[in-house]
């Protein structure tokens, strides 16, 4: 099917394109942000999901036959925190890593997450309104990130990069059901 630019012009009217910074964390892990707090994401990203590929041979023949899915990424899912003026987003991060496990002590809370400990992401449309959701499931946080200063600098603002894992997701909501595109069977 070949279109031209009038085509393309009547179809990018009628779908548009999403924006990367069209997105909003709901939840981080079992860590007690208030809305306010996630305001301070920076950057993040909607997780992939792949279906494994297993090949049968046959005759000298590799067929391709569809296997499980896997959620790759999910031991190092990177989100960035601007930093709060009073450092509290850092410290809940580090509290977190610490709760999970205490090497001063030897004890922690390192068994397979449980349900509060998901991480929930919205996907908006131009008004704010959510039109998907995710649920990342069991995630914790796996590192809090250096924080770079600089006496030179002029005023950057601080950011922390932070690694969580995740076993695996679901659409959980929003579902956009008016999409014009559809699965074929």
């Amino acid at each position: 099917m070949s279109q031209n630019i009038s085509d393309f012009y009547t179809s990018v009217q009628a779908n548009d394109f999403a924006r990367q910074f069209q997105f909003r964390v709901i939840q981080l892990a079992n860590i007690a942000f208030s809305e306010t707090s996630l305001v301070y994401v920076e950057t993040a990203n909607i997780p992939g999901r792949t279906i494994n590929n297993i090949q049968v041979p046959f005759m000298g023949l590799n067929f391709n036959v569809p296997g499980t899915a896997s959620y790759p990424g999910s031991d190092a899912w990177n989100v960035t925190f601007r930093c709060d003026q009073s450092y509290n987003i850092r410290a809940a991060l580090e509290d977190a890593t610490i709760v999970t496990f205490d090497d001063s002590s030897s004890t922690g809370n390192y068994n397979i997450a449980r349900s509060p400990s998901n991480i929930v992401l919205d996907l908006l449309d131009k008004t704010g309104a959510p039109i998907r959701q995710y649920t990342l499931f069991g995630a914790y946080v796996v590192s809090v990130g250096d924080m770079a200063y600089n006496l030179g600098d002029n005023g950057t603002i601080v950011t922390v990069p932070t690694t969580l894992a995740y076993q695996y997701w679901r659409i959980t909501g929003g579902l956009n059901g008016n999409s014009a595109f559809t699965n074929i069977g």
